[in-house]
C-alpha cells in the first residue's frame, strides 16, 4: 500500500515540476514549435497504402495499375490533388507488388 501512495505522490510532484517548468519557459520567452498550423489528419500511413495496393491487385489483377492510374487522372481532373497524390503512392505500391522480376542477378 505504501508503494502506491508514494508513486502517486511522485507522479504528482513530477507533473507539478513539469508544469512550473513549462510556465517558466513561456515567461522567459523561449519559443517552442507550434503545431497549430499543422494538419496531419490527411496523412495516410504507409501500411494503408500497401493494403490498398494489395486490394487493387486482388480486385483488378493485371489491370490494377491501369485502374490506379485512371483514378489518379479522375482526381487530378476534379482538382483533388491530395487524393491524386495518395493514388500515386498506391500506384507505385501496386507496381512494386506486381513486379515479379528479380532486382538483382540470379545466383
Amino acid at each position: 500500500m505504501r508503494r502506491t501512495t508514494s508513486s502517486a505522490v511522485n507522479n504528482a510532484a513530477i507533473a507539478a515540476t513539469l508544469t512550473r517548468r513549462f510556465a517558466t519557459d513561456a515567461i522567459m520567452g523561449i519559443k517552442r514549435l507550434s503545431m497549430a498550423g499543422c494538419n496531419f489528419s490527411g496523412v495516410i500511413p504507409e501500411i494503408d497504402i500497401w493494403r490498398a495496393a494489395t486490394l487493387m491487385l486482388k480486385r483488378y489483377g493485371d489491370k490494377a495499375l491501369e485502374q490506379s492510374r485512371t483514378r489518379i487522372d479522375e482526381l487530378a481532373a476534379d482538382g483533388d490533388h491530395d487524393g491524386a497524390d495518395t493514388w500515386r503512392r498506391i500506384a507505385i505500391a501496386v507496381e512494386q507488388l506486381a513486379n515479379t522480376t528479380p532486382t538483382g542477378p540470379l545466383h
